[in-house]
């Protein structure tokens, strides 16, 4: 390629990233931060971490496995399963986190609300909270009132609707109700 058609080549493909609406570009991890992928997860249960198992380990991050016991489920299809797996990336002295996200450092006896494709998922969760029970009940509060208080632009860009909302409130109000509930 030589000089003279390199140039206009260049002006283009500057021109076309320019053009690009910045509102819709996102990083990759951030879209698990918004609320569809929690309202399109085909259940979404609370447990205790029973175990945990490494599965192997890179340069950049661990591969994990965690044995659920499932206390309560939220949204699932009919029978609930005493027990749940979940594959995930971690992270831990060896291994620095990574800025890209998401990854956990789960432990045996660690609350999680986990928001996924099924109770045997081989692919990491769509969203996972873990904590205490006090700690899951006030990040649901949290997730339930911002998504009360979202504009019709908001709800937009967490590219969801007014159906969903009122779906997505009725589950955190599930999620809520149990974990205010002593063990």
């Amino acid at each position: 390629m030589n000089r003279s058609t390199f140039v206009p080549l260049a002006v283009v493909a500057v021109c076309l990233l320019i053009s690009i609406d910045t509102s819709k570009v996102m990083a990759a991890n951030m879209r698990s931060f918004i609320e569809a992928v929690r309202r399109k997860a085909t259940v979404v249960y609370v447990g205790s971490v029973k175990e945990v198992q490494l599965l192997a380990r890179t340069k950049f991050d661990i591969k994990a496995r965690a044995v659920v016991d499932v206390l309560a489920v939220a949204r699932g299809p009919g029978m609930t399963p005493r027990e749940a797996t979940i594959e995930y990336s971690s992270f831990d002295d060896k291994t620095p986190m990574l800025a890209g996200g998401p990854q956990y450092q789960l432990r045996p006896g660690v609350k999680v609300v986990v928001f996924a494709n099924s109770f045997a998922s081989p692919i990491s969760p769509g969203y996972l909270l873990q904590g205490s029970r006090e700690e899951l009940l006030q990040r649901v509060v949290v997730l339930r009132d911002a998504l009360g208080q979202m504009s019709p632009d908001q709800l937009r860009v967490h590219e969801i609707n007014e159906e969903d909302r009122h779906i997505q409130l009725a589950l955190y109000e599930k999620l809520r109700t149990y974990l205010r509930t002593p063990e």
